[in-house]
C-alpha cells in the first residue's frame, strides 16, 4: 500500500495527472467488468433453469404421492372388495346348505307322508327343523 503510494507521489512529481491515471486503471478494470458482467448473466441464467428444475422436480414429487395415494386406494377398495366377495360367498353356500337341507327334509317327510309311515316324533323334529330356521 505504502509502495502505491509512493509511486503515485512519483508519477505526480513526473508530470502526470490523477486523471490520467484513473483512465488508465478504468482501461485495466473493463475486461474484468465485462467478465464480471457475463459471468452474472451466466449465474442468472443457471439460477433461472436450476428454478424450473426444482418445478419440475416438485411437480413430479407431487404427481408420485398422487398416483401412490390412488394406489393405495385402489389396494384397500380391491382388499374390501375381496373380503365383501369372501363373506358373500360364505353367506350365499351357507345358504344353499340350508336350502338343500330343507330340500331334503321337505322330500323325506313327502316320502313318510306318501308312505302312511309317519312317527309323530319324526314329524315333530322335521317341522321344528323347517321353520326354526328362515334362510
Amino acid at each position: 500500500m505504502i509502495g502505491r503510494y509512493a509511486k503515485a507521489n512519483i508519477r505526480m512529481t513526473e508530470g502526470c495527472s490523477i486523471e490520467q491515471e484513473l483512465s488508465a486503471i478504468k482501461e485495466q478494470v473493463q475486461p474484468v467488468m465485462a467478465r464480471l458482467k457475463e459471468n452474472d448473466l451466466v449465474i442468472e441464467r443457471e439460477n433461472e433453469e436450476l428454478a424450473q428444475v426444482e418445478v419440475q422436480i416438485a411437480e413430479l414429487q407431487a404427481r408420485r404421492d398422487l398416483i401412490l395415494q390412488r394406489r393405495d386406494g385402489a389396494v384397500a377398495v380391491g382388499t374390501e372388495l375381496k373380503s365383501s366377495a369372501r363373506q358373500i360367498l360364505k353367506a350365499a353356500t351357507e345358504k344353499k346348505r340350508a336350502l338343500a337341507k330343507r330340500k331334503l327334509i321337505r322330500e323325506r317327510w313327502q316320502a313318510d307322508i306318501d308312505g302312511g309311515d309317519i312317527p309323530w316324533r319324526r314329524i315333530t323334529c322335521l317341522i321344528w327343523g323347517m321353520f326354526s330356521k328362515r334362510v
